[in-house]
């Protein structure tokens, strides 16, 4: 079963006309690593998808999309907070996040995606 970020990628090589050893090619990476990024047998890395995004110079809507769908993939996410702050934040989400209502969620996702 593909995730998000798998049919990301897959929609990509069919637009650029490129087949999965292409786009390992092309990213540095193996053809059996990109596979298993899209089925969900291995996490994409981190900065995984700003490395797709530089190479392939995707722009707007279509690397916010692809963000998105390596953010759904994910099963665990680090951080590295630069501020005492910062860290109190983090660590408070960290402890919260699957406890918190949807509403609120909603709320500080809007918050977040504010520029």
């Amino acid at each position: 079963m593909s995730t998000q970020l798998g049919k990301a990628l897959k929609k990509l090589r069919i637009d650029c006309e490129e087949r999965l050893l292409d786009m390992a090619n092309k990213l540095g990476k193996s053809a059996s690593f990109i596979s298993a990024v899209e089925v969900g047998k291995k996490s994409p890395p981190t900065n995984f998808e700003e490395m797709v995004i530089r190479t392939y110079r995707l722009r707007g809507m279509q690397a916010d999309e692809l963000r998105r769908a390596a953010d759904q993939s994910r099963k665990t996410f680090t951080i590295e907070p630069r501020s005492e702050l910062g860290r109190d934040m983090a660590g408070l989400f960290a402890r919260r996040i699957n406890t918190l209502p949807d509403e609120k969620m909603k709320r500080i996702k809007e918050i977040l995606s504010k520029d």
